[in-house]
């Protein structure tokens, strides 16, 4: 038997699922079928438009409940419409296609799923899929900010190839992703805040070293662990502050139920990670050293651009600061510290000495792959595994698993020692 993951009501949660008329549309099976089997319970809408691309009866059957079809239906009562806006702890609407998002924005009632919506009290999320142009036009836009005005929890489209072949932002994000949000919410509402009171500074993404001015070498982190972390410690109730190493393709956290309490400081440098971090680092409670900082710099950036030569050259480097080492010689005693390491070979071992030679309380360490390799969690992915060590020698094993998932069980696994750690 499975653990539901999350909090046990009875009866369980109601989640409405609202799918629009996107080719991302057929997506929403997989969401339906995660979700029920989290224990959710859920009733699903549909737009005329979502019908050409899904079958009712797909998701009739992974849900178990009768799709109703229109305001029109014969079976359709009278007040059907305002049952099922009241009937529920949470409205999705996935994938919300630009046409369904202003017509939300508007309060247009002129079928089923927008009528439902008008009349819900419930809190809204919506996952937006849609073709760049559409998504970056000035009247989405302006409607995806009129809902955002007022408390609707927006999960951005992923960024990648779209169904027309044009890359781009638009892709509806991950299933597991909106899952996620999902168990935040009601986890925000359900759960205890373990890390109220805590003020968290987290370091995420690679930082980067300029060669000139159009050049520069950095990693393949894309931040997400950081992210992952981040938004898993705002949804516990925790302050966070996270210097953000920017780069193509790098995952900004994001404050989706708009609390305040997230801050994204970005940075390019190790030196500029660094005195950011120094900055903040006196009203610190815990510092989550998630960042793939370069261990070294280049001696000399080029101010112009370096013109092509015939013959070979050499690029001077040097070590760039430990960002980790600094901000533990200068924090106070009773701040805690998080760090990760990411090794290609004896990962508990080459684990523990960090966790020894850095004065850590934790260490999350992973494998990433060598060259030439692949694997399925480190940089880059949206899921990770690992090992958690703590100083007092334990040792948790960490099943691969979304980064959000992951972060989940690390601070999990940290919080309840936390007013033992220094």
């Amino acid at each position: 038997m499975t653990t539901p993951s999350h909090p046990s009501p009875t009866p369980p949660p109601r989640i409405l699922l609202c799918v629009s008329g996107s080719i991302s549309a057929y997506k929403a099976a997989d969401l339906a079928s995660q979700l029920g089997k989290r224990e959710y319970q859920v009733q699903c809408l549909l737009t005329a438009g979502a019908e050409r691309f899904i079958p009712a009866l797909v998701l009739e059957t992974l849900t178990g409940l009768k799709i109703p079809r229109s305001l029109w239906d014969e079976a359709h009562l009278g007040t059907e419409h305002i049952r099922l806006a009241r009937d529920n702890d949470l409205i999705v609407f996935a994938p919300a296609t630009a046409h369904l998002i202003t017509r939300l924005a508007l309060g247009l009632a002129d079928d089923l799923v927008t009528t439902v919506a008008l009349a819900s009290r419930t809190p809204w999320l919506v996952a937006p899929a849609m073709n760049t142009a559409m998504w970056e036009a000035q009247a989405t836009r302006e409607s995806v900010a009129k809902l955002q005005a007022r408390g609707v929890e927006l999960i951005e489209p992923a960024q990648g190839v779209l169904a027309c072949g044009e890359e781009g932002a638009g892709k509806l994000a991950d299933i597991e992703t909106i899952v996620a949000r999902i168990e935040d919410h009601f986890r925000a509402r359900e759960a205890a805040h373990d890390l109220a009171g805590q003020r968290l500074l987290i370091t995420s993404g690679p930082t980067l070293s300029r060669i000139d001015a159009v050049r520069y070498i950095t990693n393949p982190s894309t931040g997400r662990m950081g992210a992952a972390l981040s938004e898993e410690a705002l949804a516990r109730g925790a302050e966070v502050t996270v210097i953000q190493g920017m780069d193509k393709g790098v995952v900004v956290p994001v404050d989706p139920r708009q609390t305040g309490r997230l801050q994204v400081i970005p940075v390019e440098t190790a030196e500029e990670m660094l005195n950011a971090a120094l900055k903040h680092l006196p009203d610190t409670t815990g510092v989550l050293a998630t960042a793939a900082v370069m261990d070294y710099r280049v001696v000399s950036s080029a101010p112009g651009k370096l013109k092509r030569m015939d013959s070979d050259t050499t690029l001077a480097l040097t070590p760039s600061v430990d960002v980790l080492k600094a901000l533990r010689e200068q924090a106070r005693a009773q701040t805690w510290f998080l760090g990760f390491a990411a090794e290609t070979d004896q990962v508990v071992e080459n684990g523990r000495d960090k966790l020894k030679r850095k004065r850590l309380d934790w260490l999350f360490a992973n494998a990433v792959a060598r060259a030439g390799e692949s694997l399925a969690s480190g940089f880059g992915g949206s899921a990770n595994q690992g090992v958690l060590l703590g100083r007092d020698g334990t040792q948790l094993e960490i099943p691969h698993a979304p980064k959000r998932e992951v972060a989940r069980r690390i601070l999990d696994a940290i919080v309840p020692s936390l007013g033992g750690a220094r």
